[in-house]
């Protein structure tokens, strides 16, 4: 209780000192609705509306003493289910003292990347995920103490969490859960149809293992002319929490399950060994990721070891004046246990993404991106731009669909093809 005292205390101090004194301060409203092609049913909306506020800040006292903060509330405007209806978090609020040029210390509210890849990065498990959109998702902070030692050439980094955030999932009347099939929740009747109107409840929480308590990591790193390595652990809480679907089923005429269907989240606990590579090679970059995760949880429901690897290219085509920038990787997945309706973050188990990025103008900017995930023959991909009006204010408009042949995570969100309006002021 003592260290997450110290935390706590950290944090307010070092918002507090910050908002007092401020040497950079920056924050955006940001406006984003969803709106959806298909209409599921009258408890699932068509037009999502969001709110975002998005504040931070950094004061340097001394050559030693700094803090940083940073805040976010998010409101999904048209639900009525806590937390999506408002969230809050800060993600950042630490003091951090210099102690010798090769050591310095940090304690309070943060999320770090512990990750080389993008997009999704099997490595990076130190922060709980929050998944209201599987297509947004956010890191929530962690009142943590870091100790760092080295340099650039060698750097180790050590981590320790008392007491950890839970991770968050979509709400109840959420058109991102299942609502078409259950897919493998190992029943003897294998597949599960929904009835036409699908409610889910939640039920309380559970944390399996202590899993929350005493998170910790180390992560080893070194930067060598264009070669970046990094060998990471983290034992703690998983980044997403597994829900464990509770079914009554009727088995005539058919297999159908009855609605509501309660969900209980499961926090359980963890154990994340990564490695990392990125090599920068004049005009490519090559990225290579893969992490052991072994499970230390003991529950039938749980799969007991995944094992994931990435490997990503990146590099600029010149387009007359300007550069496209093009990423794709490939993601390849181990795991004994197939998976289920509620596991949106197994999109990346064996998938292919390919991206494109290309600036037209210093105010104009098209985005393509593409998943495919090879199992179910499933496809994801999206198109859009940002128009930057003033220095202050921008607006995108984007088109993201999805569609798969093949029972699976993909065809669960078959019905989910929707425009995105986004408009963003910064201050």
């Amino acid at each position: 209780m003592k260290a997450v005292s110290v935390c706590i205390c950290s944090s307010i101090l070092a918002v507090f000192s910050a908002a007092a004194g401020a040497a950079s301060f920056t924050g955006q409203l940001k406006s984003t609705t969803d709106i959806y092609q298909q209409h599921v049913n009258d408890e699932i909306d068509d037009l999502v509306p969001y709110l975002q506020v998005d504040l931070s800040g950094k004061h340097k006292f001394t050559k030693t003493w700094r803090t940083q903060w940073r805040t976010v509330a998010l409101s999904n405007l048209e639900t009525n289910h806590s937390p999506e209806n408002f969230y809050f978090d800060i993600p950042e609020a630490f003091a951090e003292k210099r102690i010798s040029p090769l050591f310095k210390m940090r304690a309070g509210m943060n999320t770090v990347n512990w990750g080389k890849v993008d997009v999704s990065s099997p490595a990076d498990t130190v922060n709980p995920t929050v998944l209201f959109n599987p297509l947004r998702t956010m890191k929530r902070g962690a009142p943590m103490v870091q100790a760092m030692w080295g340099g650039e050439t060698l750097m180790l980094e050590g981590i320790y969490i008392p007491r950890q955030q839970r991770a968050l999932l979509p709400e109840q009347d959420s058109r991102w859960l299942p609502r078409q099939f259950l897919l493998n929740l190992e029943t003897p009747y294998g597949k599960i149809k929904v009835p036409e109107f699908l409610e889910y409840q939640y039920n309380k929480p559970e944390t399996l293992t202590h899993a929350r308590d005493h998170n910790y990591g180390f992560k080893l790193s070194s930067h060598l002319d264009s070669v970046d390595a990094q060998l990471t652990y983290f034992e703690g809480a998983a980044p997403s929490a597994k829900v464990k679907p509770n079914l009554t089923i009727d088995t005539s005429p058919e297999i159908v399950a009855r609605s509501p269907i309660q969900l209980t989240p499961l926090s359980y606990r963890v154990q994340t060994t990564g490695a990392g590579l990125v090599w920068a090679r004049e005009h490519w970059i090559y990225r290579l990721e893969s992490a052991y995760q072994n499970t230390v949880s003991d529950d039938d429901f749980l799969s007991r070891w995944t094992w994931t690897s990435v490997l990503g290219v990146e590099t600029s085509i010149d387009v007359g004046s300007r550069a496209v920038t093009v990423l794709a990787q490939y993601y390849h997945t181990e795991n004994p246990k197939a998976a289920d309706s509620f596991s949106s973050y197994r999109l990346f188990d064996r998938s292919a993404i390919l991206g494109a990025r290309f600036a037209y103008s210093d105010d104009l900017t098209f985005v393509v991106s593409s998943l495919y995930e090879t199992r179910t023959q499933g496809l994801y991909w999206s198109v859009g731009f940002d128009n930057k009006w003033t220095d202050h204010l921008k607006w995108g408009l984007s088109w993201r669909d999805f569609s798969a042949p093949q029972d699976g995570l993909l065809k669960t969100y078959e019905r989910n093809d929707h425009a995105t309006l986004d408009l963003t002021y910064y201050f």
